[in-house]
């Protein structure tokens, strides 16, 4: 019976039940939701039944931003409007940056409208079109999401397990000073929980998941820290990107996120314990790495660098015709 399940389809044993937190693309929850983009990879399928939300203001500009932000083929076009902003003006990557947080949904909107007028729809791929109107206001939200092997629930329904708990290393623009409008990127593991789980409506044309989640200070002594034994301490009452400045990021998508639990402290009233678990249920390692694709990168401000010095090399202050003459600068 063993041998055969695994040749003959529709022959179940217990050696090919699909596994508890399924998130295989074959497997579709809900035949009324808009088709899976193909700007966008698999993240993983919904559990249950889907709720009504509504998307509107702040809400709605962060989470169609974060889509945008996060999608390999718009990244085009945030070099062109950044070429755009900086065309004939000296602006630094900070500016640029805060630029592109408030106006790029609304520019890119304009953009693709007039590309259509000049060349037409055929130019452009359908789900850019789409993209760019951003989502509208009736969007869904689900009581459960499984992804990677992990079943991620919202704080608010995770009374009797610990399915809320996420973990995201990302690319974050630091600056030096308060001055200093060139920032350094690099990778920060943020922690947090799933607060809610958002299916975004395109225009009925295809969907994208997010979690919406609340996020410890990581940047702040008073929300992480390390204790002596060198495990990661994290404190709720200290929080950032809340949601209620255009600039806060709340949300990721699905397949960016880890799965931790959160163990409080019994001496340290306030603080958790971060233990993340190992590797999801029923998945095995066997050896292989999953290839990076840098192509999916995100795009981010600090990669405009070349562009500015492409901009710079216009202009030459040091005569290269004729031989250098050495002085020394200590002679008065």
């Amino acid at each position: 019976m063993t041998f055969c399940s695994r040749y003959i389809v529709g022959f179940e044993t217990k050696h090919n039940l699909p596994s508890r937190n399924e998130d295989s693309e074959e497997l579709v929850g809900h035949s009324d939701v808009p088709r899976r983009s193909t700007l966008f990879p698999h993240a993983g399928n919904p559990v249950g039944n889907p709720g009504n939300y509504v998307l509107r203001g702040l809400k709605k500009v962060q989470a169609h931003r974060y889509v945008l932000f996060n999608c390999s083929d718009v990244n085009s076009y945030l070099r062109a409007h950044a070429d755009e902003m900086t065309h004939r003006r000296n602006l630094n990557v900070d500016t640029i940056e805060r630029t592109q947080n408030e106006k790029f949904h609304e520019w890119f909107r304009a953009h693709i409208k007039k590309l259509e007028k000049e060349n037409g729809i055929n130019g452009i791929k359908n789900d850019i079109r789409w993209l760019s109107q951003g989502p509208v206001h009736a969007a869904r939200r689900y009581r459960a999401f499984n992804s990677r092997g992990f079943c991620f629930r919202p704080k608010r329904l995770d009374k009797k397990t610990q399915n809320s708990g996420v973990m995201v290393t990302a690319k974050t623009s630091r600056y030096a000073t308060a001055g200093n409008g060139n920032p350094v990127l690099r990778d920060v593991t943020y922690y947090g929980r799933v607060i809610d789980i958002v299916e975004l409506n395109y225009s009925g044309q295809f969907s994208v998941v997010l979690f919406k989640c609340e996020w410890i200070d990581v940047f702040s002594e008073e929300g992480i820290q390390k204790d002596k034994y060198g495990y990661t301490l994290v404190n709720f009452s200290h929080l950032m990107h809340k949601g209620d400045k255009i600039e806060h990021e709340p949300f990721i998508f699905p397949d960016q996120a880890d799965q931790v639990f959160y163990v409080e402290d019994e001496h340290n009233p306030g603080w958790s314990v971060v233990m993340k678990q190992p590797r999801p249920r029923d998945v095995y390692d066997i050896g292989i790495e999953r290839a990076v694709d840098t192509e999916t990168e995100p795009f981010h401000v600090s990669h405009l660098g070349e562009m500015f010095k492409r901009k710079n090399n216009n202009q030459y202050w040091v005569r290269t015709d004729v031989e250098g003459t050495l002085v020394d600068a200590n002679i008065a």
